[in-house]
């Protein structure tokens, strides 16, 4: 063909406007950020109280393995470290080789997969602390005399992501204490390890040695707690009860007496149930959100080059 007859015939370039390029980014980031949210799938370390790992009860006089007393006033100290440390099982009838019982005569029985455990230097009738006795020092809701012991548990939320859950989770736990109680759910602490003021617990109960009523625990549907009672965390969370030795007493109490305390944890039906669980599809979501979409932008480069091969011509060099 001579330069004479030479045609050179010009498709017209298809162009991406930036405001696309820019969309489909900002799409893909999005879709990757909500793969990376933290959603809960599963619930484990929710002990119930006077269990060992296996679910078996332990004897009594002997310390549970996951709960512990974080933090005692008692005796006017704030911070007594002789009330403090591994919680103790209460001796029963059915656990312990005398059947010595120091169960309350008042208090709701345990049962069949948990039992009431106490403070350490808890004592028995003789005046003998850490054999599975209940009585503890605590009168009154004011004043030098006041008691309260903080029982803590650390329990796990696996899921995707970290930081603050945002699907939906609910606890249901049954909890006994003597005398009365607040639960919190990753609370601020004091240094001390006391629950730091200005903060609402989950659930609170007086005169709750016969207590059978479930404590509902939940973040709310938006995750964030706003319209539920608790936050909870990827990861290691954790669950306090503070529970007030106050004998029955309001106000200051001049009385050193001491008497029974103690805390049982169990649950009737479901432990937990967390609504909308997670499945993998959201992380095949996200790679479609940041790769798949590029990739479509290519496919219109590609159709284009194809249009010019159809054409018999050269393609124009990749921009």
């Amino acid at each position: 063909m001579g330069l004479g007859t030479f045609r050179c015939v010009m498709l017209p370039r298809v162009l991406i406007p930036v405001w696309l390029r820019l969309a489909v980014l900002a799409l893909g980031f999005a879709l990757a950020s909500g793969a990376r949210a933290s959603l809960a799938t599963d619930v484990n370390g929710l002990y119930y109280t006077g269990i060992n790992s296996s679910g078996s009860l332990l004897a009594g006089g002997t310390t549970d393995p996951h709960w512990s007393v974080t933090y005692a006033r008692a005796d006017g100290v704030s911070g007594n470290a002789t009330y403090e440390g591994a919680a103790y099982v209460v001796s029963s009838t059915a656990n312990s080789s005398a059947a010595t019982n120091y169960i309350d005569g008042a208090w709701v029985q345990n049962t069949t997969s948990a039992q009431w455990i106490t403070a350490p230097g808890a004592r028995n009738p003789s005046g003998v602390a850490n054999v599975g006795g209940v009585q503890l020092p605590g009168n009154g809701t004011s004043g030098n005399n006041r008691a309260q012991y903080v029982y803590t548990l650390g329990f796990n939320i696996s899921g995707t992501g970290t930081g603050t859950i945002t699907n939906a989770i609910v606890i249901e736990l049954t909890i006994a204490a003597d005398d009365r109680y607040s639960i919190y759910v990753n609370p601020t602490l004091n240094a001390n390890g006391s629950v730091a003021g200005g903060q609402t617990p989950a659930f609170s109960r007086n005169s709750a040695w016969t207590n059978t009523t479930a404590a509902v625990l939940q973040n709310g549907t938006n995750g964030t707690g706003t319209s539920g009672n608790s936050v909870f965390v990827v990861g290691t969370n954790q669950l306090v009860v503070v529970v007030d030795n106050t004998n029955s007493a309001t106000g200051n109490s001049n009385s050193t007496q001491i008497n029974p305390s103690g805390f049982l944890m169990y649950q009737v039906g479901a432990l937990a149930t967390i609504d909308g669980r997670p499945v993998p599809e959201p992380g095949t979501l996200a790679s479609f959100g940041a790769v798949g979409l590029l990739t479509l932008l290519r496919c219109l480069r590609r159709r284009r080059r194809a249009a010019v091969a159809l054409a018999g011509l050269t393609p124009e060099p990749r921009g």
